[in-house]
């Protein structure tokens, strides 16, 4: 009569384990930012990712209470930024940590970052 082992042998671990780390070191770049795509941009992290949207939430949020510190439309725009009583991390940029660019005579506000100047 064949009896059957139940525990894996040392081989079976071993491979088990080769694989795991073969497939670690070709995925985690990708999730990390380290490396460059094949375009040679850096690499897009999720991280990356959620911090452009919070960018860009911020400068939507920011062109709103521009907007509504003029009711009626006929006030003056803001000299600055800080005239809006926003909260500080709102007023630059998540990912270059430079603050937002805002000119009181049009009353646009960019994003220094140039990736972002879309928003």
């Amino acid at each position: 009569m064949r009896r059957f082992h139940e525990a894996w042998s040392l081989v079976e671990i071993l491979v088990v384990l080769a694989l795991l780390l073969i497939l670690a070191i070709w995925l985690l770049p990708k999730y990390t930012g380290r490396g460059t795509e094949p375009s040679g941009q850096p690499r897009k992290t999720p991280e990356n990712a959620a911090l452009a949207v919070q960018c860009r939430n911020n400068l939507q949020q920011i062109r709103l209470s521009i907007r509504m510190s003029r009711p009626t439309g006929e006030e003056p725009l803001p000299a600055s930024l800080q005239d809006l009583r926003l909260p500080a991390e709102m007023l630059y940029c998540p990912v270059s940590k430079q603050p937002y660019w805002y000119d009181p005579q049009t009353g646009r506000v960019q994003c220094p970052t140039p990736s972002h100047e879309g928003f």
